[in-house]
């Protein structure tokens, strides 16, 4: 795993492992941003033959987006060069490629774990800003942010549970999990708001955490179908628990910034809450051009029959 904004040393690392000793004490933002465009960007045809090469397939392309073009490098440093954003640094902001589920379809995202809270936190404002940037340039129709320790965060509240499991766990096994709570409450995997992000907690290496917040269910059938779900596999632990052992729900703030790329095919839904500058809506267009281009030579490959190759021969990012 690699972070940068804009290059990785061995100072970064032990900023980094000096911040997970201490994160047990913050608060803790996470940001999830798919690097897979949305269907009124691209078309449905379009994002079907996408999604059609498969988790796997995915996961590689949004780790080559991320470590060999830096695409949310070149995000964050555009954001700070137009001094639109100030608290994000290489120690308090980490971000990994790991598994994000809504309604059903579980994707590759881009997922961001924030010191919100203490010495060198992030902002409020500079975590809005950057999810909105994120969610433009990466041409997407909706984003998330949320503190699980603060309910007041954000623009408003929400239950949520997280299911851990032992060990490390992949993008394909947080897949499979939520594939296996869909036969046990359709609800809760294809409903209407169903879905997790797959995070790191405070003093974990890995991201072994299924974050899931309540969909739109009862609290009661949220909570019996995913502890259900949880007893099933011997490595998953549910939480929060009452003290008596009975699972609960803990609360969550919460912000989902969106644009309706039909209306709003210029993205003014994402940069009305970024900046009015011109200079810095041209150079984030030009990001997401790139996107874009990446997007098409996906595309190009699946189209070829060539995916494999496109992956695995040296990658060539989009100018």
């Amino acid at each position: 795993m690699r972070t940068s904004f804009p290059q990785v040393t061995a100072r970064t690392v032990v900023l980094l492992l000096l911040l997970g000793s201490a994160r047990a004490a913050s608060a803790t933002t996470y940001i999830s941003v798919e690097p897979i465009p949305n269907r009124d960007v691209v078309g449905a045809a379009k994002l079907a033959a996408i999604l059609s090469i498969g988790y796997d397939n995915l996961e590689r392309w949004s780790q080559l987006l991320l470590h060999e073009c830096r695409v949310v490098d070149s995000v964050i440093n555009t954001l700070k060069a137009n001094s639109l954003i100030s608290t994000v640094t290489v120690g308090n902001t980490r971000f990994v490629v790991a598994a994000g589920g809504f309604e059903g379809q579980t994707d590759p995202s881009f997922v961001f774990t924030v010191q919100d809270s203490g010495p060198g936190a992030v902002s409020e404002a500079d975590v809005d800003i950057l999810d909105n940037a994120l969610g433009y340039v990466l041409n997407q129709g909706g984003t998330t942010h949320f503190n699980p320790d603060n309910s007041r965060a954000y623009r408003f509240p929400i239950d949520y549970a997280r299911v851990t499991f032992s060990g490390s766990l992949s993008g394909t096994e947080a897949k499979a999990f939520f594939e296996h709570l869909g036969t046990i409450d359709a609800a809760l995997f294809s409903g209407t708001f169903a879905g997790f992000t797959q995070i790191d907690l405070a003093g974990s290496s890995t991201n072994n955490t299924m974050l899931f917040l309540q969909p739109a269910t009862s609290k009661h059938q949220f909570i019996a179908g995913l502890s259900t779900a949880a007893t099933d596999d011997p490595r998953a632990s549910y939480a929060p628990l009452k003290n008596n052992g009975a699972p609960t729900t803990a609360r969550a703030g919460v912000a989902f910034p969106a644009n309706d790329w039909l209306l709003f095919p210029e993205g003014d839904q994402y940069l009305i809450n970024i900046s009015n500058s011109a200079q810095l809506r041209g150079e984030l267009a030009v990001l997401r051009q790139q996107h874009r281009t990446a997007v098409d030579n996906l595309l190009d490959a699946i189209a070829q029959n060539r995916v494999d190759m496109y992956l695995t021969s040296p990658f060539t990012c989009p100018n």
